[in-house]
């Protein structure tokens, strides 16, 4: 799994990725943030190509006991609130001055209210309220 996982994440995910979260990325590694990518999707192939990204992960793992995968997740899916346990239980936030969250399901929506700038669907908004209201990011 971990070598399909590797595979796959040089191969299948980078042509996946969005390329305004690859600019934000580039953006942030340039200014010297701290970049940490929060999914649950599995580390098998998403700890691989944050690591080839130079940023740090935060994602759903998969179970193993005894050298052999159960099909459960450790510690559970990393969604919704998970993600914010998980945050919080790796990173001292009070140590950054501006933290910001880009999400474009609602199970970003609590990582992105734990935010100072909140992007959904790569539109700054003020709370998730925004995001109800509407169904959808307000029109600039």
């Amino acid at each position: 799994m971990r070598r399909l996982g590797v595979e796959y994440a040089s191969t299948v995910l980078p042509a996946q990725v969005r390329q305004p979260a690859l600019e934000r990325i580039a953006w942030h590694r340039s200014r010297g943030d701290h970049v940490v990518i929060v999914s649950a999707s599995l580390d098998f192939y998403l700890s691989a190509w944050c690591a080839g990204q130079g940023v740090d992960c935060i994602c759903t793992t998969l179970e193993e006991r005894n050298g052999r995968l159960t099909g459960r997740c450790a510690g559970g899916d990393c969604a919704g609130a998970e993600k914010v346990r998980r945050i919080r239980e790796r990173l001292d936030l009070r140590r950054y001055d501006i933290i910001y969250a880009y999400g474009d399901t609602a199970e970003d929506r609590e990582m992105i209210e734990l935010a100072h700038r909140k992007f959904y669907r790569w539109t700054e908004i003020s709370s998730w309220d925004q995001v109800t209201a509407y169904g959808h990011p307000p029109s600039r």
